[in-house]
C-alpha cells in the first residue's frame, strides 16, 4: 500500500541539471587565474604565499590544475618514490597584491559558496536517499504483507475450492444415487407396464379371436344366406309361374328375411364390431331361410309328384288307346296317325303360362309367351334369365343396396349440404372433360378421379375436398363417381361411339384399383339397363305398368313415356359403354388383371342367343355389342365366335324375324351377313388409341 512519504527518484534528480550548469559557469569565469588544485589537503594555503611578480608564473602557480607541491608519501612519474620534493621557492610577484587578494578572496567565498551548495546538495541527496531506502523498506515490507495476504487469499481459496469440490462430489454421489434410484423404479415401472401390456395384449389377442371367429362365423352363415335365397330364387324360377301362389307366404318370409338379414349387415359393418347376439340372430336367419327352402322343397316334390302321377296317368291312357287300337281289326292308317298326334294334342292343351308372360307390354315389348305359345317352361330359351347369370345380378344388386342403405345417412344430412355438393363437383368436371384429345390431358383426370377414391384432398375450386371428411365418404364418392360414368353413356357415349374409349379405359384403371368401384358400376349399368345382364325383368304382382316400364329403363317426363327412338338410343349408349370396358387393354404398370375382360362378354353373348328374343332392343344391343367387341370376340375365340354368330343368323334370327320388322333388326341381319361373308369384323374408331 503506497505511502504519502514515499520518495520519487526523479525528484532526487531534478536539481542535478541546474547545478552543474551553475558550477561550470564559476569554473569557467576561475579558469584563467588558477593554475594548481585548490581542493585537497596537500593544496597549500593560497593566503601566505607570495605572488611572483611574473603574472604569467602567478597565473601558473594559481592554476588549479597544476600541482606545485607533492605531498610527502607521493611520487610523480618522473621522480623515484623515495626522492624528495625540495621547499618552493618564493616569488615575487609583480602585480598589486591588494587585487589579486581581492580576486583570490571572491574565489574562495565562491568555492565555499560551492562547497555550501555541494553540502546542501549532498545532504539533500542523502535524506532523498533515506527516503528512497525506506521508500523500498515500505515497498518491500507492503510486498511482503501483499505476498502474504495474497497466500493467505490463495490458501482461503484453496481451501474454498476444496470444500466446494468436496460439496460438489457429495452432490454428484447423491444425485448418482438419486438416478440410481429413479432408474431403478423406471425399471421396476417399466417391467410392470411391459407386463401390463403384455397381458393386455394377451387378453387383445383373445378378443381379436373371438370377434375373428364371430366375424367368420358371420361370414359363414352370410353366404349360407346367400346360397338359401340363390337356391330359393332358382326354385322359384324353375317351378313356373302357374304355380306362383303355392308360394305366398314362403316369398313374404323370404323377402322380410333379407330385409332383416341386410339390415344386420349394415348394423354391423356400422359399428365395426360383431356380438354374438348378432351372430344368433344370423343363425336364426339362415334357420328359418332353411325352414322356408324345405317348405318350398317340399311343395315342388309334391308338384312333381303330381305332375308325375298325371303323367302316368296319361301313359296309362295311351296305353289303352294304343291296345284298343291294335285290337281293333278295322283299324285304318288315319286312325293310326291320330293316336300318333294325340300326345302331341294332349301336351298342347296344358296352360302355356311363363314367367316372362307378366312382362307383356303392348307397343312396346313383347314377352316370349306371347309369341311361343306351346313351349315347355323348362326349356331354357324361353327363361327371363340363367341361373349363373341371376346370381351375377344378385350379387351385384344385393351390394348395390346394402351401400345404398348405408349411405343414405349422408345425403339425409343437411349439415353436409356443402361437403355432398364439393364431393359432386370433385367428381363431374374431371369426368365431363374426359377425351383422347392428348396422353397428357386424358392422365390428369385419371389422376385427379384416383386421388379422391385414395383419400387424398382434391381443391374444388377455392375448396378442398377428401372422402376422408365423413365416416361414409368413400362409400359416397365410389358410388357416385360409378353414377356419373354410366350416365356418360346417354350424355355423350349414346352420340359419339369413339366416345366410350376413353371413358372405359379410365373405368377400367379405376376399377383395377378400386374393386368396390366396379361393383358399384355393374349394378348401376344393371339398373339403367337389365338386358345387359342379359335379365328379361318380368312384371311382379301389383306393379303397375309405369314401374315396370321403368326397371326395363324407360324413363317417364311428366308421366307421359319417352319415344321408343330416345329409349333404344340410350340403350345403344349404355352397350357401346360396357362393351367398351370389355375390350379395354389395362394398365401396364398395374400387374392387377382385367378385372371384367373378353370372357364377360363371351358370356352376355351366348346367353341373350339362349333367351328368346324382344323387338326393338335385342337387335340394337346385340348390334352395337358386335360392332364395339366382335373383332377382339373373334380374334379371341376364332371359330367358335363364327359358329355362335351361324346360330345368331338362323335360329335366333328366325325366331326375331316373328316378332321384329323395325331398323334395328335390319341392321343386326346387315352386319351379320357382311361378317360372315367377309370372315372379319372392322375395328371400330378410337379402339386403338394408346391411352396409357
Amino acid at each position: 500500500m503506497a505511502s504519502t512519504s514515499d520518495l520519487n527518484l526523479d525528484d532526487l534528480l531534478s536539481g542535478f541539471e541546474s547545478m552543474k550548469i551553475s558550477v561550470l559557469r564559476n569554473a569557467a569565469k576561475l579558469s584563467p587565474h588558477i593554475k594548481g588544485r585548490t581542493l585537497g589537503p596537500d593544496c597549500p594555503d593560497l593566503s601566505q604565499i607570495h605572488i611572483s611578480s611574473n603574472n604569467n608564473e602567478a597565473a601558473k602557480e594559481n592554476d588549479p590544475n597544476v600541482s606545485n607541491e607533492t605531498p610527502s608519501g607521493s611520487r610523480t612519474d618522473e621522480e623515484p618514490a623515495n626522492k624528495k620534493t625540495p621547499p618552493a621557492k618564493v616569488r615575487t610577484p609583480h602585480l598589486d597584491v591588494t587585487a589579486n587578494c581581492e580576486t583570490v578572496t571572491s574565489k574562495l567565498h565562491q568555492q565555499e559558496l560551492e562547497r555550501q551548495r555541494i553540502a546542501t546538495v549532498r545532504k539533500s541527496l542523502a535524506e532523498r536517499q533515506s527516503k528512497i531506502r525506506q521508500a523500498d523498506e515500505q515497498r518491500e515490507a507492503l510486498l511482503k504483507q501483499t505476498i502474504l495476504e495474497a497466500e493467505q487469499t490463495v490458501a482461503r481459496k484453496q481451501q474454498e475450492a476444496d470444500r466446494r469440490l468436496l460439496s460438489a462430489i457429495q452432490e454428484q454421489e447423491k444425485q448418482a444415487q438419486e438416478a440410481a434410484a429413479r432408474r431403478q423404479a423406471e425399471i421396476e415401472e417399466e417391467n410392470r407396464r411391459v407386463t401390463d401390456i403384455a397381458a393386455q395384449f394377451k387378453r387383445r389377442q383373445e378378443e381379436l379371436r373371438k370377434k375373428h371367429q364371430l366375424i367368420e362365423t358371420i361370414r359363414h352363415h352370410n353366404g349360407q344366406f346367400r346360397a338359401g335365397t340363390e337356391a330359393f330364387t332358382k326354385a322359384l324360377t324353375t317351378i313356373g309361374v302357374q304355380h306362383a301362389t303355392k308360394f305366398s307366404n314362403q316369398k313374404k318370409t323370404v323377402r322380410g328375411l333379407q330385409k332383416d338379414f341386410e339390415q344386420l349387415l349394415q348394423t354391423i359393418n356400422a359399428n365395426h364390431e360383431v356380438n354374438q347376439v348378432e351372430v344368433d340372430l344370423a343363425a336364426e336367419y339362415c334357420k328359418l331361410l332353411d325352414q322356408a327352402n324345405r317348405e318350398v322343397t317340399e311343395i315342388v316334390a309334391q308338384i312333381e309328384s303330381a305332375q308325375k302321377q298325371q303323367q302316368q296317368e296319361q301313359l296309362e291312357q295311351q296305353r289303352n288307346q294304343e291296345q284298343q287300337a291294335a285290337a281293333a281289326a278295322a283299324a285304318t292308317v288315319t286312325q293310326e296317325a291320330v293316336n300318333q298326334q294325340q300326345p302331341q294334342q294332349q301336351q298342347e292343351q296344358k296352360p302355356a303360362d311363363s314367367t316372362d308372360a307378366a312382362g307383356i307390354v303392348p307397343g312396346v315389348v313383347t314377352a316370349p309367351a306371347a309369341t311361343a305359345p306351346g313351349i315347355p317352361e323348362n326349356e331354357p330359351f324361353f327363361q327371363p334369365v340363367s341361373p349363373e347369370c341371376l346370381q351375377f345380378y344378385m350379387e351385384v344388386k344385393s351390394f348395390y343396396e346394402q351401400h345404398q342403405t348405408a349411405v343414405k345417412q349422408l345425403m339425409d344430412d343437411p349439415s353436409m349440404k356443402t361437403y355432398r355438393f364439393n364431393c359432386q363437383k370433385a367428381i363431374n368436371i374431371p369426368v365431363n372433360a374426359i377425351s383422347g384429345v392428348n396422353r397428357e390431358h386424358f392422365i390428369d383426370k385419371y389422376n385427379k378421379l384416383a386421388a379422391l377414391l385414395s383419400g387424398q384432398n382434391v381443391k374444388v375450386g377455392d375448396a378442398t375436398v377428401s372422402i376422408n371428411g365423413h365416416p361414409l365418404g368413400r362409400t359416397y364418392c365410389t358410388m357416385l363417381l360409378a353414377k356419373k360414368f354410366v350416365s356418360q353413356a346417354d350424355t355423350g357415349i349414346s352420340s359419339n361411339a369413339s366416345a366410350a374409349f376413353p371413358i372405359a379405359a379410365i373405368v377400367v384403371a379405376l376399377w383395377q384399383r378400386f374393386p368396390e368401384f366396379g361393383r358399384f358400376f355393374l349394378a348401376y349399368l344393371h339398373r339403367e339397363c337389365p338386358y345387359m345382364v342379359p335379365y328379361y325383368l318380368p312384371q311382379l304382382e301389383g306393379q303397375s305398368q309405369e314401374e315396370f316400364l321403368k326397371t326395363l329403363g324407360y324413363r317417364f317426363v311428366d308421366g307421359v313415356l319417352e319415344k321408343q327412338d330416345q329409349y333404344l338410343k340410350r340403350m345403344s349408349g349404355l352397350a357401346r359403354l360396357y362393351s367398351a370396358v370389355i375390350v379395354t387393354v389395362p394398365r401396364r404398370d398395374d400387374p392387377t388383371p382385367h378385372p371384367h375382360g373378353l370372357e364377360y362378354g363371351w358370356r352376355w353373348l351366348t346367353n341373350i342367343l339362349n333367351r328368346f328374343p324382344q323387338p326393338d332392343i335385342c337387335a340394337t344391343l346385340i348390334c352395337e355389342f358386335l360392332q364395339t367387341a366382335g373383332a377382339d370376340l373373334h380374334a379371341a375365340y376364332g371359330k367358335q365366335f363364327l359358329k355362335v354368330l351361324r346360330v345368331l343368323q338362323g335360329d335366333y334370327m328366325t325366331a326375331l324375324n316373328k316378332i321384329d320388322t323395325g331398323g334395328p333388326k335390319a341392321r343386326l341381319e346387315g352386319l351379320i351377313a357382311q361378317i360372315l361373308t367377309e370372315g372379319k369384323i372392322v375395328r371400330p374408331e378410337g379402339i386403338s388409341m394408346n391411352f396409357w
